[in-house]
């Protein structure tokens, strides 16, 4: 048979002791805390931040002179750098901030943690927080683009594309192109702005992005250019002093073109307009069937000139039209009149590869030469003109037969033109 067990009256005492004691404990801890949280109830918690500035344990006064001391007053003496390889720019940072809130990030970071309970608030006393608040700063827009503006005026760079030259012995150098640069102004500003935000005190550095620009005409894409693939010439020996200067201005215009396929020459897009300010004479022009003065009278013939050379280089799409007169220096049907703003000698480089135009005058002989690649010259273009004579025109039709190995392969059809037969040609 089981004994029963029976509470005595001196344990019972023991029991209600240890219950108020616990219960002493508890309120006397609870009671503790709040003291402590009291004490902190006008502080900032511990680990809270203000522009990198850690103000735990301060009241809101002194967390306004400490960001004042150590931020906004200290900021007039601190910079923000921009490097770039080796070249470093720099501004004021008060020059990049506009405005800023330094009551509203103080009341931010003070009321962090005060709505927690009681053992919540003394964890925060305890251990601290890693909460980090910004002032709030405006950014001044136009002093941050003038900064990045002062920084583009030297950096920036357009590449330059490879160019080619002729040496006095008549042989090719290809001058090498050089890549540009450009600051990622967008890139560069977001950072400027991000990082001025975060409200970090002392000196800032950034490395600013900057990417390269390639040329468009590279060096490689003119290596294949190593050879005159085709060449033609007239005569103005007979032509006045103001004809043969009109001849020389318009080969200077167009001597070192350089066409890459697919391109479009345009005769009166690269000469320009023939004024008397860009150095042109009145001479003999071919108006309206007659012979007459005007400014820059003789181009045709470098027109012409041109036109053969192209001919002989075997390019297919040509733009032209003939003088209606017959012209001295060419045969009928070879000849490609200009007018400025109304006729224009255009043609398209279809060729693969980049063509060079090289043009020079020498004892009152004109020459034009093509170079291009050695490739080219597998096939021979021969040209023909074909004239059937009236009393009253000249009939031309003109033919281009292309040779290869010395087998003809194509018969190509170029243009049928007509002359108004005169006693005297230009």
């Amino acid at each position: 048979m089981k004994k029963k067990y029976r509470i005595t009256f001196v344990f019972k005492i023991l029991i209600v002791q240890f219950v108020s004691s616990f219960l002493g404990l508890i309120i006397g801890s609870i009671w503790g805390l709040n003291i402590e949280n009291e004490k902190w109830s006008q502080l900032i918690y511990n680990g809270i931040k203000i522009a990198d500035i850690d103000l735990g344990g301060k009241s809101k006064e002194e967390a306004r002179n400490i960001i004042k001391t150590q931020y906004i007053n200290d900021m007039r003496n601190k910079k923000l750098y921009v490097t770039i390889d080796d070249k470093i720019y720099s501004v004021d940072k008060s020059r990049l901030i506009k405005s800023y809130s330094i009551d509203s990030a103080i009341d931010k970071a003070f009321n962090f943690g005060k709505n927690l309970s009681i053992i919540e608030q003394h964890k925060l006393v305890k251990i601290g927080s890693n909460k980090a608040y910004s002032l709030d700063l405006i950014c001044n827009d136009e002093d941050i683009k003038r900064f990045i503006s002062g920084i583009e005026k030297e950096i920036n760079k357009s590449p330059a594309n490879a160019t080619i030259k002729m040496s006095n012995e008549g042989t090719i150098q290809i001058q090498a192109d050089t890549k540009g640069s450009i600051v990622e102004r967008e890139k560069l500003y977001q950072c400027i702005e991000d990082v001025i935000k975060t409200g970090r005190s002392g000196d800032i550095y950034i490395k600013a992005h900057v990417k390269k620009a390639e040329a468009e005409i590279t060096k490689s894409k003119l290596s294949g250019i190593n050879t005159c693939i085709s060449s033609f010439s007239t005569s103005f020996k007979s032509s006045s002093f103001m004809r043969a200067n009109n001849i020389n201005v318009c080969v200077n215009a167009i001597n070192g073109t350089l066409l890459m396929p697919g391109e479009v020459f345009s005769f009166n897009e690269v000469v320009g307009e023939r004024t008397k300010e860009r150095g042109y004479m009145e001479a003999p022009v071919i108006i309206n069937n007659k012979i007459e003065s005007g400014i820059g009278g003789g181009i045709c013939q470098v027109s012409s000139t041109l036109y053969n050379a192209i001919l002989k280089t075997g390019i297919q799409n040509i733009e032209r039209i003939n003088h209606s007169l017959p012209s001295s220096y060419v045969e009928l049907g070879l000849d490609a009149t200009v007018d400025w703003e109304n006729i224009d000698f255009k043609f398209t480089n279809t060729l693969d590869y980049p063509i060079y135009i090289e043009a020079h005058t020498q004892n009152k002989n004109l020459y034009i030469n093509i170079f291009s690649n050695s490739n080219l010259r597998k096939k021979i273009y021969v040209i023909e003109n074909h004239i059937n004579q009236d009393e009253n025109v000249y009939k031309v039709k003109v033919i281009r037969k292309t040779y290869e190995n010395g087998v003809l392969i194509d018969s190509e059809f170029i243009s049928n033109d007509t002359y108004t037969p005169v006693s005297s040609n230009l």
